[in-house]
């Protein structure tokens, strides 16, 4: 049982929304592009497109796996961006330092 004052996880959605604002990109943009299943059993595929503006201009695709939720699958697939950018040096987001 984790205690109540237990700082909270912040979801993989937004800590890529995070890292769009820190580095003055475009938000991350979310589709569902697959349902599957029956009614009561749907499984949903989501993909998240992120900009990663530099040099040049990179379109980042990543897919989720198919998951019970719409949350679920739009969180799994910016997992997948989360990963790639940890890789090239994007995450965790810095830090905006303040100066007097």
């Amino acid at each position: 049982m984790k205690p109540k004052d237990a700082p909270k996880k912040a979801s993989a959605k937004s800590q890529l929304h995070e890292i769009c604002a820190a580095n003055n990109w475009k938000y991350p943009l979310y589709d569902c592009c697959k349902e599957e299943g029956p009614p009561h059993m749907k499984l949903f595929t989501f993909k998240v497109v992120v900009e990663i503006q530099g040099a040049s201009t990179t379109i980042l695709e990543c897919f989720s796996d198919p998951q019970s939720t719409k949350k679920m699958a739009a969180d799994h697939a910016a997992e997948g961006a989360l990963w790639y950018l940890r890789h090239i040096g994007f995450f965790p987001p810095k830090k905006q330092s303040k100066t007097c």
